[in-house]
This record gives structure tokens, sequence and C-alpha cells, in this order.
């Protein structure tokens, strides 16, 4: 029993194809993710769905662009009747509109001060709300980071709600200008709730970065999702959790400051 499961991070590939890389973003950085490129095979996706059922959000997120996924309308399609969100750099809507409209249930454009593409990634938005209509998917803006009014105001134009996200570096251990809200129970939602599947079947407590891997709790291919949810190496770091001891339960949580809680 996936008891609790709330969200699951399928990461199509760890691909980045956006032409200026985020500056604050090391994941398509070498020298600090070692890990190599990838997509995810359709026959893994296809196992993936027949493990799980509809009523939980997939959300296409994690390291790479999902809109670089070759066979995205494919990988919707397949996870047709769940909520899905898709987090992207935006370049792509446009391009990619007849493969996504219809087919997901919100998208949202990332966007940040001083962004090189940020002319770019706006006509795409335009053009991919102009295609789309008042079809699905909803979309959003996620503000990350500091950016003042005026540069937010073409956002505004658009229509589409606007959201803020605090921004943070590297090993999640800071975070600007303050720390995360924190759940009352004290014990991070995106450990209980919320779990990530890399491009290559590892399967991670949560959609946190870690170059090392920490937080890895299980493969699909040696074990199904149900065996990694409700096994031993999840159960230990649920544990420490619940005991206030987060250094207890892997590296990246004990210097991880988010509790699952998204803060503006």
């Amino acid at each position: 029993m996936l008891s609790g499961l709330a969200q699951l991070n399928i990461e199509l590939g760890n691909i980045c194809d956006k032409t200026h890389l985020c500056p604050m973003c090391s994941h398509q950085d070498k020298t600090i993710n070692p890990t190599p490129f990838g997509e995810m095979s359709f026959e893994l996706l296809k196992d993936i769905r027949a493990q799980i059922e509809p009523g939980i959000i997939i959300s296409f997120h994690r390291d790479g662009e999902p809109t670089a996924y070759g066979r995205l309308r494919d990988a919707l399609d397949l996870f047709s009747g769940f909520i899905t969100s898709i987090v992207t750099h935006g370049g792509n809507l446009a391009r990619r509109a007849d493969e996504i409209i219809g087919r997901c249930t919100t998208v949202t454009v990332s966007v940040f001060r001083g962004d090189k593409d940020g002319r770019d990634q706006l006509e795409a938005l335009r053009g991919f709300l102009q295609i789309k209509g008042e079809r699905s998917p909803q979309v959003q803006v996620k503000i990350v980071g500091d950016m003042c009014a005026d540069g937010i105001e073409e956002y505004e134009a658009l229509g589409v709600p606007v959201i803020r996200r605090l921004i943070h570096v590297g090993d999640n251990s800071k975070y600007a200008h303050r720390s995360p809200v924190a759940p009352e129970a004290r014990i991070c939602l995106d450990a209980l709730h919320r779990p990530t599947i890399g491009f290559d079947g590892r399967v991670y407590l949560c959609n946190r970065f870690s170059p090392q891997g920490h937080g890895y709790i299980g493969s699909l291919h040696e074990n199904t999702l149900d065996e990694i949810w409700n096994g031993p190496t999840r159960k230990r770091m649920i544990e420490a959790h619940k005991a206030g001891r987060r250094d207890l339960a892997n590296p990246l949580c004990a210097t991880c400051k988010h509790w699952g809680v998204p803060s503006a």
C-alpha cells in the first residue's frame, strides 16, 4: 500500500535545454553534479504507471527540463486521469503546445531576475497562451527569488496567476532572506508524501538536490515502488524525522532547511 503518497515526482530526463542556464542552479554543472545525462525509458515510465492509481499528483520535475523529453505527448497520455504538473523554463511551450494542451493539469513557468532568456521565455509563453485559449492546462508564473514590480508587470499582464518562491542555493541549506515555513508537526511533508523517481529508476525520499545521491531509498530495477515506499530505508529516515533528528535520516536531510511547505 502506498499509504500517504500525495505526489510522485518523475524525472523524464535530467537534461536542461535552456539556452542560458540559471546561474543559481547547480544541477547542470558537471563540476558539482557529475550524474550522467539521460532520459527515462518509456518502458520504465509504463512500469511506474502500472504501479499507481489516479488521485495523486504526477509532477514532471527534478534536475532536467521536462519539455525537452522526446516522448512528452506519450508521457502525458500515459498519465491521463492523474493530476499532472509540469515545471518548466517555458522556452519550449509554444513549440510543443499541441503535445501539452489538453493533456496536462498545470504548467508552472519559472521566472527569475536577470534571466538572459527572459524575452524569449515571455514570447514563448504568450504564444502558448494564445494557442491554448480556454483549454487546459492551467498556467501560472513562479517568481523565484527577488524581482521588482516593473519586472513582473509583463507577466501579470498575461492574465495568469503569479506566485513567489524563496530562492535557495546548492544543498538547500541556504535560502534568501529567511528560512522556509515549518509545519506544526515539524516533520518534512516532502519526506512524508512526495518521493522522486530519477530518470534511471532510482527513488529518493524527496525532490531536493543532492549530487551525492543522499536520500536514496531504492531502485525500481530491484524492487517495486510499494516495496521501496514501505521498505526499511525509508522507514528509518521517517523515524529520524519523527524524532526531530533529521541529522540521522541522511546527510541531505541533516543540512536541508526545507520542510515541504512552499514559501514565498
